[in-house]
């Protein structure tokens, strides 16, 4: 059994290096090895909001598998988000999946960012939770790749990385966190 694991481990590996579409794929390589395995910590007690109006944060662990993305202050968060490419991947989710997986969003918002945040939210018409962390808790806490397309994380019951890479960036990378979470979505225990 556990051959079947270092085995698939491994295929895991290689697929994922051959989807991304990066000038450095020693640099991808580097980063995929590090960050599968990693068990990702939470911090306690942010701020959370859905559209323009604070909430109370959902839980992060009720589900077989977590798909994180972590936003920065840094650039154009529109840019780089594509809320509505992340909404039609909740929708068809919604839609594939018995036991659906949990979707954090975090955001580290710029100073005084709240506003365009919500703005954000709103104007794509984003009605899915966020996590707001001013204080950038969640990269002191784990320390997150610099590059934006390993800054979402597929995670399993246990907070632990499966996949490391971006759905929205590539479209592949979306095929295998289908798949792997399809295969193992039903598992009790990772």
């Amino acid at each position: 059994m556990k051959y079947i694991k270092t085995i698939s481990f491994i295929f895991i590996v290689c697929v994922i290096i051959s989807c991304i579409k990066n000038k450095n794929t020693g640099n991808a390589k580097k980063i995929i090895v590090e960050w599968v395995g990693e068990t990702i910590l939470f911090p306690q007690n942010l701020d959370c909001m859905m559209r323009d109006s604070m909430m109370q944060c959902p839980e992060t662990d009720n589900s077989n598998y977590k798909i994180l993305l972590y936003i920065d202050s840094l650039g154009c968060t529109s840019c780089r988000t594509k809320l509505p490419k992340w909404r039609k991947l909740i929708v068809e989710s919604d839609t594939l999946f018995e036991n659906k997986p949990d979707f954090l969003f975090f955001f580290q918002p710029k100073i005084n960012g709240i506003k365009e945040l919500k703005i954000l939210l709103k104007s794509n018409g984003f009605d899915y939770p966020v996590f707001v962390d001013r204080e950038n808790k969640i990269m002191q806490l784990n320390s997150f790749p610099k590059e934006p397309e390993y800054q979402c994380f597929l995670l399993d019951k246990n907070n632990k990385v499966v996949i490391v890479g971006n759905p929205i960036y590539n479209p592949a990378i979306w095929e295998l966190y289908k798949k792997i979470i399809r295969e193992n979505g039903n598992a009790d225990e990772r």
